[in-house]
C-alpha cells in the first residue's frame, strides 16, 4: 500500500530512471565547477579567488565533461554536431552500443573530485566556493546517473 507521498517518490525515481535529467544537470556541473570560483583565500584582508579553469586540473574536468556528455547524448550529438565523431576517439565513442560505458568518464571525474578536495586539505574547508559545490552536485548526479538510468532506445527523452 503507497501513501500520496510514495506514489509521488516512486513516480519521481521513475521519472529519473528514464530520462537523462540527471546526466545534464551532472554535465553543467562539471563545467560550472571549473568557471565559477573554486576556492578562496583571504590574506591580510585581501580575497583572492581560484577558478579550475585556470590550471590544468579544470582542463581535465572539462574533458571528462565532454567525454559524458558524448556518452549520454550521443543520439543528439550525432543528429547535431556529427563533426565531434569525426575524429578516432568520437568513433569509439560512435561504435559503443551500451549507454553504461559513459560510467568510465563518470567514475574519473569523482576520483578527481576526491583528489582536488584532498589536494585542498580539510582545514580550508571553509574557504570552499560556488565552484567546488557545483563540480560536486554535478559528480554526484553523474554517478547516480550511472547507476540509476534506463535506456530506451526507441524513444528519445530529455
Amino acid at each position: 500500500i503507497y501513501t500520496k507521498k510514495g506514489k509521488k517518490m516512486k513516480n519521481i525515481i521513475e521519472k529519473l530512471k528514464t530520462t537523462r535529467i540527471l546526466g545534464a544537470i551532472g554535465i553543467t556541473g562539471l563545467i560550472l565547477g571549473t568557471i565559477m570560483p573554486y576556492v578562496k583565500y583571504d590574506i591580510f584582508g585581501y580575497i583572492f579567488k581560484i577558478t579550475l579553469w585556470n590550471y590544468w586540473e579544470g582542463k581535465v574536468i572539462v574533458i571528462l565533461a565532454l567525454a559524458n556528455l558524448l556518452f549520454i547524448f550521443k543520439d543528439l550529438v550525432e543528429k547535431y554536431a556529427p563533426f565531434l565523431f569525426n575524429n578516432w576517439v568520437g568513433k569509439k565513442v560512435q561504435e559503443c552500443q551500451n549507454q553504461k560505458f559513459s560510467l568510465i568518464p563518470t567514475v574519473l571525474s569523482a576520483i578527481f573530485a576526491i583528489y582536488l578536495t584532498s589536494k585542498l586539505g580539510l582545514r580550508t574547508f571553509k574557504y570552499y566556493n560556488i565552484g567546488f559545490y557545483a563540480m560536486w552536485i554535478g559528480t554526484i548526479c553523474l554517478v547516480i546517473y550511472a547507476f540509476l538510468h534506463k535506456s530506451d532506445d526507441n524513444e528519445i527523452k530529455m
